[in-house]
């Protein structure tokens, strides 16, 4: 089979190499399509602290079982399915007290401990697969995790109906976030980003205000339009140390702030501020099973656009192209999908 394994920071072999042993209790799964994370770009480019070559990258897949293990009874070949690719141990603290999320032992397929779906075929074990619904394409279907990522952040942001929520960064998770934040029942979002096609597509996908802190005040904004008292909840789904200090300076003391972008350096804060005004600063790690569940339901239902977040499409043998058009060609890009097979 064919895989792009990325070797060392923006370096990506393409090898020909022996499809994955299966194990008793695992599936084979030929990879149909495969999007492109922001953490897959944090790991091409060298900066994602846990990530290390060589392996291959892909975590966002859908596909068709290929082959069965012996012992795997809940699945039969050609099975239309998604991967919900955290793997856990089932033993530690928090895997016993249902938040498997941040296991103790955790692997992730393509990021830690287990080669990704940025190859034709990919082995992984029977419980971690999803069988996807007819009426979902392979192409949304790659999409399920982001939306899982959305879910699980506003889930643990114990939202309330008609909150006032800021999101901070209008990438493929910011999107997501602000449609799952106004199912949740948000009453305003104001959705930032510099770039304005991205802020463009959050207009069209719903949101209430558009702010570019590179040409706007956001502080004056939030306070004039909507004063220093009537903000809420705040997402972070950049993970800068720009964007968390202007989430405590916009924030109302006593709020919470989500944090779901993965920083790619040390960040430093003004803890007195958090002090004073007893912010919450909160991290919100992947999801666990009713994340999922509850994304494809949103994308069955439609109750969700996943596929305006869509902008490209690169064949397997392009991954390399993939990443350098978002790194270096400064285009409008929002989601890239590797199609890894037909």
């Amino acid at each position: 089979m064919l895989q792009a394994k990325l070797v060392a920071p923006e370096k990506i072999l393409f090898e020909k190499t022996k499809i994955p042993l299966l194990g008793e209790k695992e599936v084979l799964i030929k990879v149909k399509i495969c999007g492109v994370c922001g953490s897959d770009v944090h790991s091409y480019k060298g900066k994602h602290p846990f990530v290390h070559p060589p392996i291959v990258l892909g975590h966002e897949f859908s596909g068709v079982i290929h082959q069965i293990g012996t012992r795997v009874n809940s699945f039969s070949p050609g099975d239309r399915v998604i991967v919900e690719p955290n793997i856990v141990c089932g033993k530690c603290y928090n895997c016993l007290h249902g938040r498997y999320n941040i296991c103790t032992n955790l692997k992730v397929v393509g990021c830690v401990g287990y080669d990704g779906a940025f190859a034709e075929y990919v082995a992984v074990p029977e419980k971690k697969v999803l069988r996807l619904p007819g009426n979902i394409s392979f192409e949304k279907a790659a999409l399920v995790e982001p939306v899982a990522v959305a879910v699980h952040a506003v889930r643990k942001a114990k939202q309330k109906i008609n909150d006032v929520v800021v999101i901070l960064g209008a990438g493929t998770i910011g999107l997501l976030v602000m449609q799952v934040a106004k199912l949740a029942g948000a009453g305003k979002v104001i959705v930032t980003d510099v770039l304005d096609y991205r802020l463009k597509k959050a207009g069209e996908l719903g949101a209430d205000r558009l702010v570019n802190p590179a040409s706007q005040d956001l502080i004056k904004i939030i306070q004039e339009k909507y004063g220093r008292n009537e903000v809420d909840l705040i997402y972070d789904c950049v993970g800068i140390e720009e964007t968390i200090s202007q989430a405590i300076q916009i924030a109302r003391k006593g709020i919470r702030i989500m944090v779901i972008g993965v920083p790619e350096e040390r960040i430093e804060v003004d803890l007195s501020l958090i002090q004073d005004r007893e912010l919450e600063i909160v991290g919100s790690l992947m999801y666990v099973r009713e994340d999922f569940k509850a994304a494809i339901d949103f994308i069955q239902k439609e109750r969700l656009k996943v596929k305006p977040l869509v902008t490209h499409h690169f064949k397997l043998k392009d991954v390399d192209k993939a990443f350098h058009l978002i790194t270096e060609e400064k285009k409008e890009v929002l989601k890239v999908l590797i199609d890894v097979s037909d």
